[in-house]
């Protein structure tokens, strides 16, 4: 095998090992719900993702160099691909299960702030502005949202 492809054999399953560390920090994290954590690895794990992809493209263009290798490197390449796979579907899934949980607290903070405001009209029947003791009320808007 030329140094070539060895080299480049030798970034992959480099770029491979620093992939499954950051997704198994980021897992962590997630497990421990500490969301806040995971937006400081989300540039390196990027940055690792592309790396990788263009990695696999090479790879994907010269099937050949990965047929040629010798039985204990596919074998280990085999384990890295399988141990990279099944840390990015845990961390999809770790994503969505915290996605869901932060749209669902969304929508209950949401819901409870229409039941409180049934409550406490601004709008009298007439569609008048209601206020304490007949003063009239100022109001201002948000832009932000």
């Amino acid at each position: 095998m030329s140094a070539f492809p060895e080299k480049k054999l030798n970034t992959m399953l480099a770029i491979m090992s620093e992939l499954c560390k950051v997704l198994k920090k980021e897992n962590s994290l997630l497990k421990q719900q500490r969301q806040s954590e995971c937006s400081g690895l989300l540039d390196q794990k990027t940055n690792m993702s592309q790396a990788y992809e263009k990695a696999f493209a090479y790879f994907s263009e010269h099937p050949d160099v990965l047929k040629a290798l010798p039985d204990p490197q596919k074998r280990l390449f085999k384990k890295a691909a399988l141990t990279l796979n099944g840390l990015t579907e845990e961390n999809a899934r770790l994503l969505k299960i915290n996605i869901e949980a932060t749209s669902r607290l969304l929508g209950a903070i949401v819901q409870d702030v229409k039941e409180q405001s049934k409550n406490t009209s601004l709008y009298t029947p007439q569609g008048e502005v209601e206020t304490d003791a007949g003063n009239p009320a100022a109001l201002t808007f948000n832009q932000v949202l």
